[in-house]
């Protein structure tokens, strides 16, 4: 999973950066979650309440707080290295003052497909930006399925069925088979039958969870301490 930020006064701008970032993420077979923002000040806060994020595409000429300020604080405020800061302007002279913020890069308007896709592919270069797979036989065939795409498998007699973000897959072969590879890679056993995704879970309850589909799956008694277990952990991680 990687979380974007992208913030400029213009609305238009914020929705082709987004739409831009998406399509990357679909053809790269990457997860990514957006958030726009059109004001330094709104993305600043929500920094601070939300947590930090992975990239932010940030325009440098905001009204109030502007992109270097944010930038400055994000770096001295609130201490945070982590965050790779891509800035966007319509001029070039803010070499100097970007010098502070160490950013990952710095795009000239108008801004283009091309521009952002190498942008995330400096990201995923530099972050160890891995796409995990899981592999299966469909007859004689050796099928690849990227496991961030996957929203939970179920077990339907002999059959496990894949449920994707772009549909349904199913093969011969066991959910023990299954969590020799999902194990520690973001799944989680709910019920003898169900291996879920907690990335594309919406709600937790006590014997069921609601995925982000919509699909309600139920969590069986032998399971629930474990899957509280772990969702103590996660939050406390988060």
């Amino acid at each position: 999973m990687i979380s974007v930020a992208i913030c400029d006064d213009e609305i238009g701008t914020c929705s082709e950066i987004e739409n831009m970032v998406t399509a990357y993420g679909d053809s790269h077979g990457l997860q990514i979650e957006t958030e726009c923002f059109y004001t330094g000040e709104e993305l600043y806060r929500w920094l601070q309440e939300q947590g930090p994020i992975d990239l932010i595409f940030l325009d440098i000429q905001l009204l109030a707080l502007d992109g270097v300020q944010v930038g400055r604080q994000i770096r001295e405020q609130l201490g945070n290295e982590k965050i790779s800061i891509v800035y966007i302007s319509s001029r070039e002279t803010y070499a100097m003052s970007l010098f502070q913020v160490r950013p990952l890069d710095f795009l000239i308007k108008p801004i283009t497909t091309e521009k952002i896709f190498g942008v995330l592919d400096k990201f995923v270069r530099l972050h160890g930006v891995t796409k995990k797979e899981f592999y299966y036989k469909a007859g004689k065939t050796t099928c690849r399925l990227y496991l961030d795409e996957i929203r939970y498998f179920a077990c339907n007699g002999k059959k496990v069925e894949i449920y994707t973000v772009s549909g349904r897959q199913e093969y011969y072969g066991t959910m023990q088979e299954v969590w020799k590879q999902a194990e520690g890679k973001g799944f989680w056993i709910i019920h003898k039958s169900y291996i879920i995704n907690t990335s594309f879970v919406s709600v937790f309850h006590y014997d069921s969870v609601q995925m982000t589909d919509g699909t309600h799956l139920p969590v069986s008694q032998r399971y629930r301490k474990a899957v509280k277990e772990n969702l103590t952990v996660k939050y406390r991680m988060e």
